[in-house]
């Protein structure tokens, strides 16, 4: 629009200087006649070539004038432009530092949420890792107490048989005050080596021909049974049969061929039994010689009346006899019975234990 503008100017002032030209010419050479005309003719064209030359100078101011008239319409207009220019570019810059605030925020608020979930699952976690803990610790401490409770069961079910076991010897040791240990073993009352319960078989036809000399025993442990063979002539006639009770788990009976050591009408053992204090009343124990419960101060081997010594530690003895394997290693015999056998078998007579 500037350029436009200042052309608009320029050609108007060259038109108006090839107007001026023209004129000047044309009334210069109206006046151009011979210099017989005079002197007033001359100074009459003097007159005119002087106001011709004001006019144009005044044409040329014009010119100029308008030329930063229209300078300064430009600037102004650029001025202006430029104005709106920065106008716009700073509300553009405004959008932009809006747009990225807003940007900004949802960053932060997505990173907060991000946190804040990052942060619940850990205590989630934590809340389940304690539950779990709590189960596990809940489930040791249920295990204990029924642990607990099983060998406390486990003790009183021992601690009745012991006390049926010396019921059983007290009953056996009355017995034998009463006309001597052969006058129970009369011939004539097979019933006498009965046990209530107990499977115990007898053959008197050959009891009487059994000795130390000829006597074989053997113990089935899978069938919980003594046998006591008459051995002649390289064969074996059983004699006395009688169910048994052997060594319970952790307490196995040793399995092999042994020959008898030794032979004990009254025995006690050195490892089990039970622990009084200084008043002479039991106290709760495993039972064990080995364990000294608080408050023990002595302690009382169990009975094992007609001991028989097999191996080592391991003997056949009058004791408690239920239908399964219930020693800590030994071989207990129902009480009418263990005393026949005791008589019956000497030191080295052989013993067979098996499965």
């Amino acid at each position: 629009m500037k350029i436009n503008l200042l052309g608009v100017v320029f050609i108007t002032t060259l038109s108006a200087l090839a107007l001026s030209s023209c004129s000047v010419d044309q009334e210069a050479a109206l006046f151009s006649r011979p210099a017989a005309a005079g002197s007033s003719e001359k100074s009459k064209k003097a007159s005119v070539k002087t106001g011709e030359k004001s006019d144009w100078a005044t044409r040329i101011e014009e010119a100029k004038q308008k030329r930063e008239e229209a300078k300064a319409i430009a600037d102004k207009e650029k001025a202006a432009k430029l104005a709106a220019k920065k106008k716009e570019d700073a509300l553009e810059a405004r959008k932009l530092a809006a747009a990225k605030s807003k940007e900004e925020a949802e960053k932060r608020a997505e990173e907060a949420s991000r946190k804040a979930l990052a942060d619940k699952k850990l205590k989630d976690k934590a809340a389940a890792d304690a539950a779990r803990k709590q189960a596990l610790a809940d489930a040791k401490e249920k295990k204990e107490r029924d642990r607990a409770d099983k060998i406390a069961a486990k003790r009183k079910v021992e601690l009745d048989r012991d006390n049926r076991q010396a019921n059983e010897v007290a009953a056996v040791s009355n017995r034998r005050t009463g006309g001597g240990f052969f006058s129970r073993l009369s011939l004539g009352t097979p019933s006498r080596y009965k046990s209530e319960g107990h499977h115990i078989h007898v053959n008197q036809g050959l009891l009487s021909s059994l000795n130390a000399s000829n006597a074989k025993v053997e113990i089935d442990i899978s069938e919980q049974r003594a046998r006591i063979y008459k051995s002649t002539g390289g064969y074996d006639h059983l004699v006395i049969e009688t169910q048994v009770s052997t060594g319970k788990s952790g307490y196995s009976t040793s399995t092999g061929t042994f020959r008898i050591k030794e032979k004990l009408v009254a025995k006690r053992s050195t490892l089990y039994g039970s622990w009084v204090n200084s008043g002479g009343s039991t106290v709760s124990s495993s039972g064990d010689s080995r364990s000294r419960p608080s408050g023990g101060a002595r302690f009382i081997g169990a009975e094992m009346p007609y001991w028989i010594r097999i191996n080592g530690g391991i003997g056949m003895h009058i004791g408690y006899v239920p239908d399964y394997p219930a020693s800590h290693g030994c071989i207990r015999v129902p009480p009418p019975i263990q005393p026949l056998i005791f008589s019956k078998v000497g030191v080295g007579t052989s013993v067979t234990i098996k499965h």
